[in-house]
């Protein structure tokens, strides 16, 4: 397993139930953890780095898909509540909506002839 600190824009309280569902699920599935790694991941200069990262899943690109990947969680459908993810989800979805939205200053100056 590993864990690692979240940025300051994730909520404290979902952030700590997200954890406590994602590891109740690994309990109830018998998941065993992977062999400990003393290896610096960020040197993939590293044969065996270069390995793992390779066949490591890719994260969600961008927040639709990490949404979508949290709406396909049973884990966290079950340890969260179906009402509450989907309510999350409606919620940023509409947030990322609204900012998709908009134009920004940077955008207005680089693509239109303003």
């Amino acid at each position: 397993m590993e864990l690692r600190v979240a940025d300051m824009a994730a909520n404290p309280y979902l952030l700590a139930a997200a954890i406590g569902a994602a590891g109740l699920d690994g309990l109830e599935k018998g998941s065993l953890p992977q062999p400990p790694c003393d290896r610096n991941m960020y040197d993939v200069s590293d044969p065996l780095v270069a390995e793992a990262v390779a066949a490591a899943p890719p994260l969600p690109a961008d927040l639709p898909a990490a949404l979508d990947s949290l709406d396909r969680s049973s884990a966290m459908r079950m340890g969260l509540g179906d009402e509450f993810v989907d309510s999350y989800l409606k919620l940023r979805r509409a947030h990322y909506l609204d900012y998709t939205s908009q134009l920004t200053a940077w955008e207005m100056q680089a693509y239109l002839d303003c």
